[in-house]
């Protein structure tokens, strides 16, 4: 059974179409990365998971977006869907809060009020995102105090707060360094063993070290979607042969 799920999926921006006819299934506890060039369709697609595409005007979908065969579009409300959808984007956007603040922003949102209970979750997501052992003893400071890196991991230790089961990162290395890009990837790869991760990204060598599977997308297309080391070493594609060997992209 099949995590995630878009059947005969498109996505239309007024009269310009911006996804054509992707069938694609991802598997729990996985992750995969999306590849291609700007504007191919890649984080288009990755929005669509958890309905982000419904905050801009005249977006229209067709098809199907499936998460545990439920039908993401139909069978539950963006309030549940974000719940169990947590997602992190290109630029660290943390509140002007203070880091515990931030981390159990989501959940105060949701309606928890037992302190005792926010108090484990938010160091528990801090912990998932390996940073407590940075913070242990500054969760009264503001979030905008600590590094580029650090802030990207209260980020995604906001999103771990509400216990999804699926992490979608749009880029989320993209604006930091080589080392605090190093931790991202460390962190990605631990955190597979309780979260289905869907990553975008235009580093290739990233897709390679960190995915299980990757998807190649150009024009709104899904061109291949296979075994990361097999698409590296061996895509059945030409197109995807070149994009990976730069002749294009």
């Amino acid at each position: 059974m099949y995590k995630l799920e878009a059947k005969n999926a498109n996505l239309f921006y007024g009269d310009k179409q911006a996804l054509k006819n992707i069938n694609i299934g991802i598997k729990p506890n996985s992750v995969t990365a999306f590849i291609g060039p700007s504007g191919c369709g890649k984080s288009t697609l990755l929005r669509c998971f958890n309905r982000m595409n419904d905050l801009i005007e005249n977006a229209r979908v067709e098809g199907d977006f499936l998460m545990d065969e439920i039908n993401i579009y139909k069978d539950i409300n963006t309030y549940e869907l974000r719940k169990r959808i947590g997602m992190v984007f290109q630029k660290p956007n943390p509140f002007p809060k203070t880091i515990f603040e931030n981390v159990s922003y989501g959940l105060r949102i949701n309606g928890m009020k037992d302190k005792k209970m926010i108090e484990e979750r938010v160091v528990e997501s801090l912990k998932q995102s390996a940073l407590w052992n940075e913070v242990e003893g500054s969760l009264h400071k503001s979030a905008l105090s600590l590094s580029g890196g650090q802030q990207q991991r209260i980020c995604i230790a906001r999103a771990l707060a509400t216990e999804p089961t699926v992490l979608l990162m749009d880029e989320p290395a993209s604006a930091l360094d080589p080392i605090s890009t190093a931790k991202i990837e460390d962190l990605i790869y631990t955190l597979k063993n309780k979260f289905t991760i869907v990553i975008v990204t235009h580093n290739m060598q990233q897709a390679a070290r960190i995915s299980d599977k990757t998807a190649f997308f150009y024009l709104g297309e899904l061109i291949e979607f296979e075994k990361t080391k097999k698409m590296f070493t061996n895509p059945e594609e030409e197109k995807t042969q070149n994009y990976i060997t730069g002749r294009f992209g």
